[in-house]
């Protein structure tokens, strides 16, 4: 046992410790204030008058006597008296009894117990802890594991320690409750020796606290059957609902199946985290820094500028934090500058980033103290300062060592993020919790999902849900849907269907049926949460409502939200209704600042104004508080992401009278639970065809993480709860009938609208074989087997670790420019590559052709969602094993060729690709609807070309290339390249000059103008016929624009 001597002296209150070994008694003298003394066992005596109270610590030992008669110890320079007495004095100290122990349920909180009685139970727990610590220093901890047991036997060992702590006055009863009731005084127990380890540890007595045998025992005691058995215990609903009313043993099935779901995903959710930290890990090692680089650079080359050969990275250094504040919704941002009058690098960082913020040397290097992770919330105007919103709680020590130190800012991708793994397995722990729970406003979803086919067939027949439709009054919009849309919007405004699942294949207008489900449900009362997996999916819901006239609200990182809807956020609408109060607590500090200036010799007088200017700072916190509760309360839609739905802000809202979650096919099933816990019912919008959610961990993928819910609550329960769109209004059915046929089991249909369009249907389009082909195959395998010089993939190794493939980029190119050059806008074309080396390499190519401005270019996992009119792919893998990677994914696949409306074009190596049965599948279909043709990386000629012919003047350049326009014959032949339509401008009013590589080759090509005198190099492949005709051709243009100079200049004169 340990007892800290509280004080001595006259007028204070002492302590006596006596050690009673048979006859013996230990006394202790001048013993100083806060010293701790271990004992087995102590009890309290109180003395006749009542004043004061006697501690007594026995230790029962087999061997009776320990020493000599006469023998001293010593502690601190105190000494231990020990005298021969007899134990008759303390007869009258006998230890509690505790008969029976309080053990079911939680700790008992402040709530339950008051304030007093929880401290009371502290200072016994710490006390008890303070033992523990004792014995871990004097190695004397084994006696203490041979007593230590949970329940009763732990109860019994804390009892001497409460004893020796006065009960509050009038709480007795209470007191007597909490010392008895194992899960309080185990919880409580645990975070007092958690804290009085750590302060061992801060001395330096421990190494590390969490190895001691102490918490090692805490948590043997945990672990226990016992302890599971007893504490920390929930007890299962004796029904689910007083309107449901389902029998016990029903519930306790299907709690059992919560319970076991909600750890399963628990453990899947830790191993797929472990993935991501590792991944983040490797990403910020190979970050580079200053000393990976030329050591003849200066030291300081990633924040200067100026420097030619510098190019856009994702790593900052040699930054430091000038200051911190709080943002609206508690955000803690720090501003971050660079040393000097030095600015930004050049970086690919922009607002909203993932981002890692570490201490690192002068040249770089990060130093071994752990990051910081956060995002970037804007990028200073000045271009010498970045602001990061960092996730830091108070008192991190971490946060308080990035100032003063240079710190290194990397950004990584999302994938390591605390907020949201935490979020998840809270959801899951609310789940299994809460989820059965009477309360609980998504109950009738719970026992949906959860609930078998008798479960369902029984609440059905009791009309507690309702699987029928609801009548859908005749308006003009209703009108525009077919007959499965109408059936989705009909099944979703049913306020007894507690599920639905709305499979939407690629263009059926899934997002229009669900804009119309939201408004109805509006309109008839309901509040409604929307959620999706990404911000973009989020903010594309919100352009959609944004017209509709009802409130709306999207909730959600500023830094993350597209500009194109900013005006509907929180953070927006917020600041525009404070911004008179703002006006006018800033006048007041303004006032008060003044004030303080004027009497700051006067102590009293400016420690008076001091406390007003903290107070508007509390004022103005209170009104943003209130302001954002009054936002959200009276808001008709509130629009989050998945994670985003955890916020506490959101949780404190009442229950959503509807929950819609579009995407739910991309979304792991933790993060769907989020917003289905704030909702009566809920609609999962999505497909489960396309896309799933990306999973790092082979392990957690075969555990089942990579599955949907929606994936999952499509088949349950013979498919009622699901309805499928089944017409498409964006394909031509060339390439939708290969869709339908290979995901969709031939039930996707495309409407007579779009089923025959191209691309030469559009304006200004000329009708070229390319501008009329839907589906096009550029195969650089070459007739006789063998591939097209420079099409080899390529694994870089540097970089990313994905696989490039530089002859299908030329290719791309080629191809990208054969559109344009027809007429087709380079806002209607859109490049994908899985690969992101390939999407790199892409960028970097079509970026130095003015001509390709506008052309979309991205993985095919990003561009989900989104379409184009004309779609190339480029394939990437060329090897002679067959190996495809994951091109195989069908889903992901399914989503590439689905982008498109008119034309796709797929660039492959049609030998590697065809080792897999589903991609030969689609070649085959290519072939069959569309055209092949053999492509190789052209031979090309270099021209610069000067032209001072401004961007208004495009279309009336464009109307006389169209009437003048010389066509070169196309080449059918599929061995050959392709050959495009030439068109020269009689509207070119300046000189042309020409440099070939090549006297014999040339181009003649020109079609559209970008800005004044701009001076670019561009390529084209070679032209093998009509060179006479063309060349005299350009004489002519030549020697008319010479002659309009010279007469220009006279006229001039």
């Amino acid at each position: 046992m340990v007892m800290r001597v509280i004080g001595s002296g006259a007028g204070g209150v002492s302590v006596t410790a006596d050690r009673v070994v048979g006859t013996e008694r230990w006394r202790m003298e001048s013993i100083a204030p806060q010293t701790l003394i271990r004992f087995s066992q102590f009890y309290i005596r109180s003395s006749s008058d009542k004043k004061t109270k006697t501690a007594i610590g026995i230790s029962t030992t087999k061997g009776g006597r320990r020493g000599g008669d006469n023998s001293k110890k010593t502690m601190g320079g105190n000494s231990i008296r020990r005298t021969v007495d007899s134990t008759d004095d303390y007869i009258d100290c006998k230890p509690i009894s505790v008969r029976s122990v309080s053990q079911n349920g939680d700790p008992l909180g402040r709530r339950d117990l008051g304030k007093c009685v929880v401290k009371w139970l502290s200072q016994g727990m710490k006390a008890m802890a303070i033992d523990f610590g004792a014995a871990e220093l004097q190695g004397e901890f084994a006696e203490v594991r041979q007593r230590m047991g949970p329940g009763l036997t732990f109860v019994i060992q804390a009892q001497p320690y409460l004893s020796a702590i006065p009960m509050p006055s009038g709480l007795e009863s209470v007191c007597l409750k909490a010392c008895t009731h194992y899960p309080t005084l185990f919880d409580h127990f645990q975070r007092e020796l958690r804290d009085v380890l750590q302060q061992l540890q801060g001395k330096s007595l421990v190494e590390d606290w969490q190895k001691t045998e102490s918490w090692k025992l805490l948590k043997e005691l945990a672990k226990s059957a016992q302890h599971k058995a007893i504490a920390r215990k929930v007890a299962p609903p004796k029904t689910v609902h007083g309107v449901l009313g389902m029998e016990l043993e029903k519930v306790k099935a299907m709690q059992a199946k919560i319970d076991d779901f909600s750890e399963h995903m628990a453990n899947l959710l830790r191993v797929e985290r472990d993935s991501e930290l590792e991944f983040t890990q490797q990403e910020l090692d190979a970050a580079p820094t200053a000393a990976s680089s030329d050591p003849n650079k200066p030291i300081e080359f990633l924040v200067s500028h100026g420097q030619a050969e510098q190019e856009l990275c994702d790593t900052i250094c040699n930054l430091f934090a000038v200051s911190t504040y709080t943002g609206l919704g508690g955000m803690h941002l720090v501003l971050f500058k660079v040393e000097g009058n030095h600015r930004l690098p050049p970086t690919t960082l922009s607002p909203g980033d993932m981002v890692c913020v570490r201490t690192c040397d002068s040249r770089g290097a990060p130093s071994a103290i752990s990051g910081m992770q956060g995002f970037v919330n804007n990028l200073g105007e000045d271009g010498c300062s970045i602001t990061v919103a960092l996730e830091s709680r108070p008192g991190d020590p971490t946060f308080s060592k990035l100032f003063g130190k240079s710190v290194r800012i990397d950004r990584i991708h999302g994938l390591a993020d605390a907020v949201t793994y935490e979020r998840n397995c809270e959801t899951l722990m609310m789940l299994q919790k809460k989820g059965l729970h009477k309360n609980n406003p998504s109950i009738a979803v719970v026992a949906t999902l959860f609930g078998d086919k008798d479960d369902i067939k029984w609440l059905e027949n009791n009309s507690f849900i309702d699987w029928s439709e609801s009548q859908l009054s005749e308006t003009k919009s209703i009108q525009n849907f077919d007959s499965s849309q109408k059936r989705a919007i009909s099944l979703g405004l049913n306020k007894k269907r507690p599920v639905l699942i709305i499979q939407g294949p690629p263009g059926t207008g899934k997002t229009g049926i669900l804009k119309e489900i939201i408004t109805r449900a509006v309109e008839q009362g309901e509040r409604v949460l929307v959620t999706a997996p990404t911000n973009a999916a989020v903010d594309n819901l919100v352009e959609k409502l944004s017209d509709v006239g009802i409130n709306i609200v999207r909730f959600g990182n500023p830094a993350r939200i597209s500009p194109v809807v900013v005006s509907k956020s929180l953070v927006e609408i917020v600041n525009t209704k404070l911004v008179n109060f703002r006006s006018e607590l800033e006048r007041k500090r303004s006032d008060l600042r003044k004030d303080l200036r004027q009497c700051l010799k006067d102590d009293s007088l400016a420690a008076g104004i001091r406390q007003l200017l903290k107070q508007t700072g509390k004022q103005l916190k209170k009104k943003e508080k209130e302001t954002v509760k009054e936002v959200l309360t009276n808001a008709q839609v509130v629009l989050t992401t998945n994670t985003g739905a955890a916020d506490p802000i959101i949780r404190r809202l009442n229950a959503f009278d509807l929950v819609v979650i579009d995407e739910a096919g991309q979304a792991i099933e933790p993060s769907c639970w989020i917003p289905i816990l704030l909702g009566r019912r809920c609609i999962l919008a999505g497909d489960q065809c396309q896309l799933a959610p990306v999973i790092l961990s082979r392990k957690a993928l075969e555990g089942g993480l990579g599955t949907s819910l929606l994936e999952k609550a499509i088949s349950l329960h013979d498919g009622i709860l699901a309805t499928k769109l089944t017409t498409q209004y964006r394909m031509n059915d060339a390439i939708s009938s290969w869709a339908s046929k290979e995901m969709y089991g031939g039930l996707l249909k495309s409407s007579e609208t779009v089923s025959s369009h191209l691309l030469v249907d559009a304006p200004f389009v000329q009708p070229t074989w390319i501008t009329q082909c839907p589906l096009l195959l550029l195969d650089t395998r070459k007739p006789y087997g063998s591939l097209s010089p420079g099409c080899e993939e390529q694994l870089d190794l540097a970089g990313t670790g994905s696989f490039y493939n530089e002859g299908e980029a030329d290719i791309v190119v080629e191809h990208v420019l054969s559109l344009i050059y027809a007429g087709v806008s380079p806002r209607a074309i859109a490049v994908q590559s899985p690969y992101v080396a390939q999407v790199q390499l892409l960028r970097d190519s079509l970026d130095e052709i003015p001509l390709a401005r506008g052309v979309e270019i991205a993985t095919i996992d990003s561009f989900q969602g989104r379409e184009a009119d004309a779609v190339i792919i480029s394939m990437v893998r060329s090897n002679t094993m067959g190996a495809v990677g994951f091109l195989g994914d069908s889903r992901r696949m399914n989503v590439a060729i689905t982008r498109a409306r008119k034309h796709v074009a797929v660039v492959c190596d049609s030998s590697t690709i065809c080792h897999n049965t589903f991609l030969a599948r689609l070649l085959r279909h290519i072939r069959y609807f569309g055209r092949v043709k053999h492509a190789e990386p052209g031979v090309h000629q270099s021209f610069i070309i000067m032209r001072t012919i401004t961007h208004n003047n495009l279309h009336d350049i464009n109307s006389s290339i169209n009437q003048t326009s010389l066509a070169v014959g196309n080449n059918v032949n599929t061995n050959e390249a392709p050959m495009e339509n030439v068109v020269i401008s009689p509207a070119l009013k300046q000189q042309v000059f020409v440099e070939s590589s090549k006297a014999n080759d040339f181009v003649a090509f020109y079609k559209s103008a970008f800005g004044a005198e701009e001076v670019y190099r561009i390529s084209h492949p070679m032209w093998k016929a009509n060179r006479e005709l063309l060349l005299l051709l350009l004489m002519v243009i030549m020697l008319g624009s010479t002659w309009y100079h010279i007469y220009d200049f006279r006229r001039s004169q």
